[in-house]
């Protein structure tokens, strides 16, 4: 007994098979660009091997600017005006261990644990 197929199962049949084909060739695509034409990044804590057949090791240099966020939290006005726009205090913790203390009022999407480079930051006055 022969099996009758609608247009629509036809079409959807055709389209299935051209993207598991556009999967297949991406894919190939990846590894052959990964595999041949990107070049091996040693990292800048590998050295030549030194005289005596040991590897020198550096450790990496941080940069004095760059941190994490540690914590967010939102700092509520003294006057509730629902216009007035949210301003939010961030404690960053410097690549040297120290923390930054800054605050925010536009709307940005930062999370606890991102990494930030702070341009221009002070530290506040002493009270």
């Amino acid at each position: 007994m022969p099996v009758i197929l609608s247009a629509a199962a036809i079409a959807l049949g055709a389209l299935l098979c051209a993207a598991a084909a556009v999967v297949v060739l991406l894919g190939a695509a990846g590894i052959a660009l990964d595999v041949a034409w990107l070049p091996r990044w040693t990292g800048p804590a590998m050295q030549a091997p030194a005289a005596h057949g040991e590897l020198v090791v550096r450790g990496a240099q941080r940069c004095p600017h760059c941190g994490r966020i540690e914590s967010k939290r939102e700092i509520v006005p003294k006057l509730a005006d629902p216009l007035s726009p949210k301003i939010y205090e961030y404690t960053l913790r410097m690549a040297d261990g120290s923390s930054r203390v800054f605050q925010e009022a536009l709307p940005v999407s930062w999370r606890v644990g991102e990494r930030l480079t702070l341009i221009d930051g002070e530290d506040p006055a002493p009270d």
